[in-house]
């Protein structure tokens, strides 16, 4: 059996290489760079736009679509069609987006697919670690519960998924329980050993602010979303220890790992 996988430099990605590898599975990886291509895989240079030459051969598929828009993914997945593919996807998908259309163009072109629905990953909070190292969070809605998630347990999902049989499957990936915002940011301050506090931003400036990164569309439904959360929580999901054998990792861990 040889595993393709997509995003392999990324948070998730090098995870999931490492546990394929653990368990002794061949791997390949599509990489951009290939210098930053894990050791003791088969790295093939190409973007996921047009994965053919690295799809040949592979008989499974971590799929990341690292876009905001849906636009030729049809094509970036007939490669793939027949293969087994592991795709991580979001919660919303349920809504539709473009996690919803990745999902219909893959079960388009396979039946042996698994979809790993995540609330948000852990790592989103690597953004605050520039005003983290000075004390002060600013951001909007601080009292938003999420339910984030350990970017290992989501690799953990995806190598169980790719070696064993989880056809047709979509799991809700979360943390272990929903925690604040502001806690997050208190936890991390834990982690770094000085205290970090939150400082709430206006929500109209927290759009203008994360809108002329990634475009005022997505700002505005991020922080609606935000505003959503402080009475109505992320849900917590029983997939990660059903799937894994083991408990989804605190984020309190999560930040000790990354600030400590």
């Amino acid at each position: 059996m040889t595993t393709l996988v997509t995003g392999a430099t990324g948070h998730t990605g090098r995870h999931v290489v490492a546990g394929l590898k653990a368990a002794g599975v061949r791997t390949r990886v599509l990489v951009r760079d290939k210098s930053k291509a894990p050791d003791g895989v088969d790295a093939v240079h190409g973007d996921i736009t047009d994965p053919a030459r690295a799809a040949e051969g592979v008989d499974a598929v971590y799929l990341l679509w690292p876009f905001f828009t849906a636009d030729g993914i049809e094509a970036a997945v007939k490669p793939f069609e027949g293969k087994k593919i592991v795709y991580l996807s979001a919660m919303s998908a349920e809504a539709g987006g473009v996690w919803g259309d990745v999902e219909a163009a893959v079960r388009h072109v396979t039946d042996d697919w698994t979809f790993l629905r995540v609330t948000g990953l852990a790592t989103n909070a690597l953004a605050w670690a520039p005003q983290a190292r000075v004390g002060v969070v600013r951001a909007a809605y601080g009292q938003a519960k999420r339910s984030v998630v350990h970017e290992r347990d989501v690799a953990d999902m995806a190598v169980k998924a790719l070696t064993e049989d989880h056809a047709k499957q979509i799991y809700l990936v979360t943390g272990p329980e929903a925690v604040a915002q502001a806690e997050q940011v208190r936890l991390i301050g834990e982690a770094l050993g000085t205290p970090v506090t939150w400082e709430e931003q206006p929500p109209e400036e927290a759009v203008a602010q994360l809108g002329a990164a990634l475009g005022t569309e997505f700002a505005e439904s991020a922080v609606h979303y935000w505003a959503s959360l402080v009475e109505d929580p992320e849900p917590v999901s029983l997939d990660v220890p059903r799937v894994t054998g083991h408990p989804a990792r605190p984020f309190a861990e999560w930040a000790r790992e990354h600030f400590s």
